[in-house]
């Protein structure tokens, strides 16, 4: 924008980084190549905190966006495709009119907002379309569905691309906007005013006669609307000239069929009848006959007559009159398209003003586009969605969803899901610890509180019987893993990936979400790192986290932020001795994972299944009797058993003192007025506290592992 322009963003480019950052942002977008851009950019600050931070493992795990399609995925027939892209949180809330809506749709679900006021807008809005279904049905049913792709086809009209059947569909949608304006008009109830004053009172004056009035008022006198949709072409009163040349194409016209009824009187012949007039771009004007009448008249043409072409379905030919007739509309038509395009550039050239008015236009109508789609999935669920209570960071510590279900799995066909209540209240249970059998919904249920936070944030009602949620500012998820092989790295090592990214940018106000931490390598490495884990997020990150796990001994985890353990129900028959999944979750820990009973589910073999709880006998039984009741090899492998049993507690016991006893060495160590000492004062004390702890690592293994 020149000099002015750059006086302008002084301040603002006087930052650090952000002259090199507006040059590489400049480079990569190749926003200066087009010369329409210039003038209509504007610098501002990014405000990272604008909206929720969800990285990519937290997409992936709460099913946000549709799985990508690969080579085989976009060959699988329609209904598979639809599937794959229903099973997520954008194919579920995507019951959007326009194209438009499904962009913003995608937007919003990677930017789930922080302010309350703008959530609690979003939520009036969506309260209202549920509440008046017939306003609902208007706009979804007719106003919406006729829109096109106002977005994309203003931004061809920008880059001074787009053609007349571009501009006659941003006539129809302009003339779109005043029905739209009118249905929101009609909204009644409490938020009616607001929404009113938000989005009909744009449209209105976006139409008004010193806008889009305007704009269609110059396609109403430029464009020839009569002979839409056969053609789109200028209309030959709108220009001196273009008028001149439709007035002689009109006159060669008429001398052209003048010809033809000649020629028929010549050959006597019926016109229109046995002889055609017809027209190609080979030929230009001719006459036809076909085979049978061709041969009464073979010695007339063959004598007057120019055959052009004789094929099986008739004879082309022409006369000398003819012939020169088609040649002078020929060129009449060349000069007509001529003057028909530099018109066209002239009218996309005036129709470009309207761009700005265009994209605002866009943007109400795919935002009253996506609050409808959500008030329709609110409506249309298996059970209706409620809306939720926000709280702003800091008036609430508490994410209660009553009775909650998971949006994607309850809308599957035949699903009958159990809800389950998630009560996350600091101080009592903000760090969830679940326990139950594999299969028994462990996975399911953190993952649908996930999106039911998720969702309420983006500004859609939540599938829940009743639901308060403090407003997070980033949701972090470690929901299964798989390799990369590309990078060389392993599962468990994305999965520690994963976790130490949650570690670092955690924050009190975020949420996680963490399934099955610490497989993929040994259980006491496994056990370790998962301790170690949930207690940085206890005492040091204090923010709400679920926490489904298989080790047990887990749930002896304690904190200042409240720790509460959680199972998932399962029942087994005493006669059958068959686990039945209950789904159901309360509180209280479980001490068995039902991993045979899965085994079972999946149709094992038989004689695996009874090695396998034979093993497993062998492991867990640590009475005397049956160690006494084995002979040979059993005996041996119970004995060894046994002593894994024994190490494996011993070990958890050591990791326990040992963590404790390294927290109290870093406390004193902190507590040292090290500024106020002297430094020979300062080294001595240090050392006889290195000492100490060396000494007290004589009997602890894991504090020996953490001092080498």
């Amino acid at each position: 924008a020149g000099a002015a322009g750059v006086e302008r963003h002084r301040a603002l480019l006087e930052k650090d980084g952000a002259a090199a950052t507006l040059a590489a942002a400049l480079r990569f977008s190749e926003l200066l190549a087009d010369p329409a851009n210039h003038g209509r950019c504007r610098l501002c600050m990014h405000d990272t905190g604008r909206y929720v931070r969800l990285d990519a493992s937290a997409l992936r795990a709460l099913n946000v966006l549709p799985e990508r399609a690969s080579a085989s995925a976009s060959a699988a027939a329609p209904a598979e495709r639809a599937a794959a892209a229903g099973f997520s949180l954008y194919g579920l809330l995507n019951k959007c009119r326009s194209p438009m809506g499904r962009r913003l749709l995608l937007r919003w679900l990677k930017q789930p907002l922080v302010d309350a006021a703008a959530i609690e807008q979003r939520h009036d809005a969506v309260e209202a379309f549920v509440n008046d279904p017939e306003v609902r049905d208007a706009l979804r049913g007719a106003h919406l569905r006729a829109l096109p792709d106002i977005e994309r086809v203003t931004r061809k009209l920008e880059r001074r691309r787009a053609s007349l059947m571009d501009l006659c569909r941003l006539y129809q949608a302009s003339a779109a906007l005043p029905y739209i304006a009118e249905s929101l008009g009609r909204l009644a109830g409490a938020h009616g005013d607001a929404i009113r004053a938000k989005y009909a009172a744009a449209l209105t004056k976006l139409h008004d006669d010193e806008h889009l009035g305007r704009f269609e008022a110059l396609l109403e006198s430029a464009v020839d609307l009569n002979k839409i949709p056969d053609e789109y072409v200028i209309c030959a009163q709108y220009d001196d000239e273009l008028g001149a040349l439709q007035a002689r194409k009109d006159e060669a016209e008429a001398e052209i069929h003048a010809a033809f009824q000649e020629a028929a009187g010549d050959l006597k012949m019926a016109p229109e009848k046995e002889l055609k007039l017809e027209h190609n771009n080979m030929h230009g004007w001719f006459l036809r006959l076909t085979k049978k009448d061709e041969t009464k008249v073979r010695k007339k043409l063959s004598a007057s007559y120019q055959v052009l072409e004789a094929k099986k379905d008739g004879t082309k030919f022409t006369n000398k009159k003819l012939r020169a007739l088609s040649q002078k509309r020929v060129d009449l038509d060349r000069s007509y398209e001529t003057q028909q395009k530099h018109l066209v550039d002239r009218v996309v050239d005036v129709a470009a003003s309207f761009s700005d008015v265009f994209l605002q236009a866009s943007a109400i109508c795919a935002e009253i586009d996506v609050l409808a789609s959500f008030a329709e999935t609110a409506t249309t669920a298996p059970i209706p969605y409620v809306r939720p209570t926000m709280c702003a960071s800091g008036d609430s510590d508490e994410i209660v969803l009553e009775a909650s279900r998971h949006p994607n799995v309850e809308a599957q066909d035949g699903a009958q899901f159990i809800p389950n209540t998630c009560a996350l209240r600091k101080g009592e249970s903000w760090f969830q610890i679940i326990t139950g059998p594999n299969m028994g919904g462990k996975s399911t249920f953190i993952r649908q509180v996930g999106a039911c936070v998720l969702m309420a944030q983006v500004g859609s009602f939540v599938p829940c019987a009743s639901a308060k949620i403090a407003i997070r500012d980033a949701i972090f998820a470690r929901v299964g893993a798989g390799d990369c092989q590309m990078r060389g790295i392993s599962t468990f090592m994305a999965e520690m990936l994963e976790t130490a990214a949650i570690l670092k940018a955690a924050t009190p106000k975020s949420l996680i979400i963490i399934d099955e931490l610490g497989r993929g390598t040994s259980t006491y490495d496994g056990f370790g790192l998962a301790w170690a884990i949930s207690e940085h997020i206890v005492n040091e990150v204090k923010a709400p986290c679920l926490f489904a796990t298989h080790f047990h001994e887990l749930t002896s985890l304690k904190g200042p932020g409240g720790v509460a353990n959680f199972h998932v129900q399962a029942k087994i028959d005493q006669t059958s001795q068959k686990l039945a999944m209950l789904y159901t979750l309360a509180p209280g820990a479980c001490d068995q994972s039902f991993g045979i009973h899965c085994a079972e589910f999946a149709r094992f073999p038989e004689e695996v299944l009874e090695m396998a709880r034979a093993k497993a006998a062998e492991l867990e039984d640590f009475s005397a009797e049956g160690a006494a009741a084995g002979a040979g090899d059993v005996a041996g492998a119970l004995g060894a058993g046994e002593k894994r049993g024994r190490d494996e507690g011993d070990a958890t016991e050591d990791a326990v003192r040992g963590a404790a006893r390294a927290r109290q060495f870093l406390a004193d160590f902190a507590a040292l007025p090290l500024p106020d000492m002297p430094p020979a004062d300062a080294m001595r004390r240090v050392q006889q506290m290195k000492r100490e702890l060396e000494a007290d690592a004589a009997d602890s293994k894991w504090l020996q592992g953490v001092l080498a």
